[in-house]
């Protein structure tokens, strides 16, 4: 991605957060979903640091990744349970939970792949 799409994707991110927290604040309690505001900020601001500080910009991509599963969970289980129980469910909570569930399945299998290759080599 260009530097000025991520800058971007940064800036909108970024007042995705304002509104979520102004929201919070009018409204008394977070949704689960509020985060993902949070996860694209994050992501852009990971991306930007990737060349010039590396490991720094790892760190940023883990926590990015751990929000993304937790509020994806909490967003995502509640509205699967009331669904499979056939009870009134969020269709935004619903989806959020299959794509948290879909993340998790491909980042599994990029390190089963990664372990894989790695221990081929470790062979030769």
């Amino acid at each position: 991605m260009s530097r000025r799409i991520t800058q971007g994707v940064l800036i909108v991110g970024s007042i995705g957060v304002l509104i979520n927290i102004v929201d919070a604040i009018g409204t008394g309690s977070p949704e689960p979903h509020d985060a993902f505001a949070a996860v694209v900020a994050l992501g852009a601001g990971a991306e930007l640091l990737k060349e010039r500080r590396p490991r720094a910009a790892k760190v940023l991509y883990a926590v990015t990744s751990v929000l993304l599963v937790v509020a994806g969970s909490f967003a995502g289980a509640p509205a699967w349970a009331s669904l499979f129980r056939g009870t009134a469910y969020d269709w935004l909570d619903l989806v959020l939970g299959a794509l948290v569930v879909l993340y998790v399945a491909v980042a599994a299998g990029q390190l089963l792949a990664h372990l894989s290759r790695r221990a081929s080599r470790s062979r030769l």
